[in-house]
């Protein structure tokens, strides 16, 4: 995935055939993290703490359907244009933090999957293939995130 150009319409990103598979399959993994309760406050004393809680609760799962909508509009043809190696994908500003949100939410998930692991090398031995599918799922969703962060790395 290389940055090739950025014009009015956002940034277009050459990718060969194969990322192209892999990102798209990676944007309809979202949302790979379960939702989880968040709290307002760490007292449990405050009595309008459990209200607050509710409140942002209702919020975070509302801003998760609406990136699911918006992540599957990352798939639109019109966004994956033929080019000489394969499709170019052209995002505005808004696109590419939505996706830049869901490959952290795909990448987290699978770091929280795998234990939260404290080194980032591979272990030696991955111990199952479902930690070995988590692992390869944090580093391509890693992978695109520094292509899209840092193109000329």
């Amino acid at each position: 995935m290389n940055l090739t150009g950025q014009s009015g319409e956002g940034w277009h990103y050459q990718l060969r055939q194969n990322e192209a598979n892999i990102l798209k399959g990676l944007i309809q993994q979202f949302p790979f993290t379960a939702p989880a309760p968040a709290r307002s406050s760490k007292s449990a004393a405050d009595p309008a703490a459990v209200e607050r809680d509710k409140l942002l609760n209702e919020s975070l799962a509302e801003h998760r359907q609406e990136l699911k909508k918006i992540a599957l509009t990352l798939l639109r043809e019109e966004l994956w244009q033929p080019g000489k190696t394969g499709p170019v994908l052209t995002l505005d500003a808004a696109g590419r933090e939505i996706l830049l949100q869901l490959l952290n939410d795909i990448r987290l998930g699978a770091w929280h999957a795998l234990g939260e692991p404290e080194g980032l090398d591979p272990e030696p031995l991955v111990p199952t293939m479902q930690a070995f599918a988590w692992r390869n799922l944090m580093d391509l969703a890693g992978y695109f995130e520094m292509q899209l962060l840092e193109p000329e790395a």
